[in-house]
């Protein structure tokens, strides 16, 4: 019933989200309860554990992919293609921290790099380091459109500064976003369609949002018509995606798409910014923008830029853009974009994202993982089509798309008026959250409900991670 589809192929995969709302299957009534008692029995430690968290820990949890159903997993260590947990648990581990950790856990070369660095220099001075240059021009080389970059603490302070950045240069105010795309937990940008419907709008007054404004994803005739609206009302100073579409990529963008951004962005003196926070030499060496062959003015990072490690991310683009950020606090700062950030371009984050590229590139990564990513998923629906179980298959390189719920397709069959727009939601929730459980039962980590992330430390153990697949989708019906 299942097919692998083309990943830019958005027709067949919107035709697919529609047969899957149709015909949606489920873990039968017994898998169910043979997981949970898994988890009571196997994890014991880790409910323990996260039960005392929650006294201390809002929820009890503090990673917003973890897989918390039944409830979390508190795991003690991650070594090559494997995470372990405190009851002594061993995890294939496709969710790689959300995506940054694309060589596998604890890779020798970065770990050495960080460890050298500790034990002879340190991690942290709050001062310049000649790691920052290196870090840029390596980006600089795999990237040209990021003709100068400036490293920060997370994607979502990147975010931040993206917007920020545009409306000084444009003078222009209003943002345009996806409707359901995901840039960070800013104020302005948490911003998702209709504020009063929103579950993320509370402490956010709706002031906020104002001046952020959602567009259908691949429709071009609805961006320019929001374009338009707003021209002679302050102007929009620029539109920002996610390279490969929302939520990275379940909802993919079309080549065409970006290119017709890009000239909507050109035509009205607007600034085109791709959020590369998952895509950033995980699809490749030049990221999503190499592969549509657009040159965005501003371009996200996140964790990956870090090489796995924490306080990374960072902004990059034209350099008569980037130019306008404050160097630091000074005198001839007066009329710059300020930022500022402590652990921003910290010696150990910086050099173990140095060490990453670096080895993505001389070991020809990219091109193994395609190749891993592309027979895994072929195997991923030769066993969905032997179960009879409908689900959404495609990848992006090691982005890989096994959508059994269909959620993130919802908006775009169903207004939120129609009855049935709820019931589908609900059904696809429980669904989305069930399936990542019924994986880390038979002993495979992916993010909480359906994100997954192949990395190069597990090729040679794809074959271990069907079997899994393969043992929770005979247990659907």
């Amino acid at each position: 019933m299942s097919k692998l589809l083309n990943e830019y192929d958005y027709a067949s995969i919107h035709a697919q989200a529609g047969e899957l709302m149709k015909h949606r299957k489920h873990l039968k009534r017994s898998a169910i309860d043979r997981y949970m008692k898994h988890f009571d029995e196997k994890c014991a430690a880790s409910k323990v554990e996260t039960a005392k968290a929650k006294e201390v820990i809002p929820g009890g949890i503090q990673h917003n992919l973890a897989n918390n159903h039944p409830f979390p997993l508190a795991v003690t260590k991650a070594e090559g293609p494997y995470l372990y947990d405190i009851d002594g648990n061993r995890y294939i581990d496709f969710l790689c921290a959300g995506g940054p950790i694309i060589l596998g856990n604890n890779y020798p070369a970065v770990r050495d790099a960080a460890v050298k660095q500790i034990m002879e220099n340190s991690s942290l001075t709050g001062l310049y380091s000649p790691y920052e240059r290196e870090l840029a021009e390596l980006i600089h080389k795999y990237m040209p459109s990021i003709e100068m970059f400036r490293s920060l603490g997370s994607g979502t302070e990147a975010d931040i500064i993206a917007i920020r950045l545009a409306r000084a240069y444009t003078g222009k105010k209003h943002i345009i976003r996806f409707l359901g795309g995901y840039h960070g937990w800013s104020d302005q940008l948490v911003y998702n369609n209709k504020p009063v419907d929103n579950g993320m709008l509370n402490g956010i007054p709706l002031d906020c949002f104002q001046n952020t404004h959602c567009v259908p994803i691949n429709d071009v005739e609805a961006l320019e018509a929001m374009i338009q609206k707003y021209e002679n009302d302050g102007g929009v100073a620029a539109f920002i995606m996610e390279a490969v579409g929302q939520d990275s990529g379940a909802v993919p963008t079309t080549k065409e798409y970006h290119t017709a951004a890009r000239k909507l962005c050109d035509k009205y003196g607007m600034l085109l910014i791709y959020d590369e926070v998952v895509t950033g030499f995980r699809l490749g060496m030049g990221g999503a923008q190499a592969i549509f062959g657009t040159h965005p003015d501003l371009t996200v990072f996140g964790k990956i830029i870090g090489g796995g490690f924490g306080c990374s991310g960072g902004i990059g683009g034209r350099k008569d853009i980037m130019s306008m950020l404050a160097a630091g606090v000074s005198a001839a700062s007066e009329n710059k974009v300020k930022v500022g950030g402590t652990l921003s371009a910290n010696p150990l984050t910086t050099l173990a994202g140095i060490t990453v590229i670096k080895e993505l590139a001389e070991k020809n990564v990219h091109e193994a993982l395609d190749k891993a990513s592309d027979y895994f998923m072929k195997g991923i629906a030769s066993i969905t089509e032997k179960y009879d179980v409908p689900a959404i298959l495609f990848h992006h390189s090691s982005i890989l798309h096994i959508d059994v719920s269909g959620l993130q397709h919802i908006p775009y069959f169903y207004k939120e008026s129609d009855p049935e727009y709820a019931v589908q939601m609900q059904d696809a929730y429980m669904n989305y959250i069930e399936f990542s459980m019924a994986l880390a039962a038979e002993g495979l980590i992916i993010a909480n409900g359906g994100k997954t992330y192949l990395p190069y430390g597990s090729i040679d153990i794809l074959d271990d991670a069907l079997d899994v697949y393969d043992r929770v989708f005979r247990e659907y019906e």
